[in-house]
């Protein structure tokens, strides 16, 4: 909808109703000159971006232990290439790149590799204890029981 005002043309924005002018230039000042509201990640403010970031510097610290084991039945192959990538991932490759890389080794695609080790292994997830847990109970174990 363009209409003639007293100083220039202008159109309206059917959706907002905010006027802007006809020429190029003048619309790209107005628009720019618009408050625009802040992206997702800069609306929290500069704390939580410093307190979010110190937690992801710090070393990742679990309470559950995962334990991977193989399937009933799981062919020596699968094995072989599930060893080969817990093997490059520790040391240090990420999971994904070690499992493309012991794919191309062992002949298959990633996607194939991917299906076999998903196919070959169980896990579990189990509440870690402490070490100090660990010693006392082992340490009350020998002494309590009989022999």
């Amino acid at each position: 909808m363009v209409s003639q005002g007293t100083e220039s043309e202008y159109w309206v924005e059917p959706s907002t109703h905010m006027a802007y002018p006809t020429s190029f230039s003048a619309y790209r000042r107005a628009r720019e000159a618009q408050e625009k509201p802040l992206p997702r990640h800069c609306a929290l403010g500069r704390h939580s971006d410093r307190y979010a970031w110190r937690d992801w510097q710090g070393p990742a610290a679990s309470d559950v232990d995962v334990v991977i084991a193989f399937r009933q039945g799981a062919p020596p192959r699968v094995q072989r290439l599930v060893g080969e990538v817990l093997r490059a991932i520790r040391r240090g490759r990420p999971a994904r790149e070690a499992i493309r890389q012991v794919a191309r080794r062992f002949g298959l695609r990633h996607t194939r590799a991917r299906a076999f080790i998903t196919a070959g292994i169980t896990f579990e997830t189990r509440a870690r204890q402490d070490s100090a847990t660990l010693l006392e109970a082992t340490s009350r174990f020998s002494t309590d029981s009989p022999r």
